[in-house]
């Protein structure tokens, strides 16, 4: 039975970790020490439940190494698993160059999922977010290099892209984007470029196996009460308002991955993939901005009325955002015979925050 008292419902992410093994070569991940950055985040939240769950279930030896801007006290996502024996978290403001002494062995793997992925919070923090793809990431590309190499994943965005034009949408890896200095996204999507660049420098050297995720609207069970983000924004508009009130018509077209799916394309296209950089996105239900309200209403049973203007931060916001994931597909033949539909998505996310 669901303790209402509780903030967050953790056997969903337990639940999704089952699956998840079912999708994956868990031997990729086995006796290896492995880094997470932004383990308070969404996506390095769940691979950080992830190799503990690996740990505990599958005996894998994964010596895992967690860190994020919060303290230790103030890690909300992952205080749950901070002081196991098989973890060392350290805080670390990944907009400045690592502190080497918080790195006791040799790192395996780097999952870099640091950066402010919520708009609300990279435009408050935009020296600090272009920092954080830049100098962070150079600064562990660094060491990983100069310690004999290993496997870094990079967690770009689609927002790269920019605003395509309709024959580019889905939009492909080949795409090089619209940049716009005016933009006030600008500082996100051009950094997390920059931070392409670097990586792709240090992938030239032999020992080092680096990918590029183009990551969009990865979803699902692990997002902090605190993220702004439209589909949270519509829960609790719903679950607390008793509706949802829009800002505008919603007619923004998107394509949402559940956690879970998004983790098995990460993984595989780190270890196993053969090409630089890989889209991360759903490909199979678009929906308007509309839409998703109206799904979440009928599920927490609320009303939604659309709304006439813009909020600043959204205005500037891509107007259609779809991945061409081919290139995935193409060479990951057994990806999407079991995607979780944005329906069971949902209401994975409303039993997280035990509505």
């Amino acid at each position: 039975m669901v303790d209402k008292n509780l903030l967050y419902n953790f056997d969903v992410i337990l639940n999704d970790c089952v699956k998840l093994t079912k999708k994956i070569n868990v031997d990729l991940l086995k006796n290896k020490t492995i880094l997470i950055t932004g383990s308070n985040g969404l996506i390095g939240g769940f691979l950080s439940d992830f190799c503990c769950f690996l740990n505990d279930n599958f005996d894998a030896k994964i010596n895992i190494y967690l860190t994020s801007y919060s303290d230790v006290n103030n890690a909300e996502r992952i205080k749950h698993i901070i002081n196991r024996d098989d973890v060392k978290y350290f805080s670390w403001d990944c907009s400045t160059k690592i502190d080497t002494n918080n790195l006791s062995e040799k790192i395996d793997t780097i999952f870099f999922c640091s950066g402010y992925g919520q708009p609300a919070k990279f435009l408050e923090n935009k020296i600090k977010t272009a920092l954080i793809n830049v100098v962070g990431l150079e600064s562990l590309l660094k060491i990983m290099y100069k310690n004999g190499g290993g496997d870094f994943l990079f967690l770009s965005t689609s927002e790269i892209y920019g605003n395509p034009p309709d024959d580019m949408l889905p939009t492909p890896e080949t795409y090089g984007g619209l940049y716009d200095l005016k933009n006030n996204r600008a500082v996100y999507n051009v950094s997390k470029t920059m931070g392409e660049v670097i990586c792709k420098e240090y992938d030239q050297f032999d020992s080092m196996n680096i990918k590029i995720a183009r990551v969009a609207l990865t979803y699902g069970p692990g997002a902090l009460k605190s993220d702004t983000r439209v589909l949270q924004e519509f829960i609790f508009k719903a679950s607390r308002g008793g509706q949802i009130n829009m800002f505008d018509e919603g007619s923004s077209i998107r394509n949402y991955l559940y956690i879970v799916d998004s983790i098995e394309i990460l993984i595989n296209c780190l270890f196993l993939g053969k090409y630089l950089v890989y889209n991360v996105g759903g490909d199979t239900e678009p929906v308007s901005i509309y839409e998703l309200a109206k799904k979440i209403g009928e599920i927490i049973g609320a009303p939604v009325y659309k709304g006439k203007s813009k909020v600043e931060f959204t205005k500037t916001a891509p107007k259609n955002v779809g991945l061409d994931m081919r290139r995935f597909r193409k060479e990951f033949l057994n990806y999407g015979n079991d995607l979780i539909n944005l329906e069971d998505g949902i209401n994975n996310v409303i039993k997280w925050y035990n509505i």
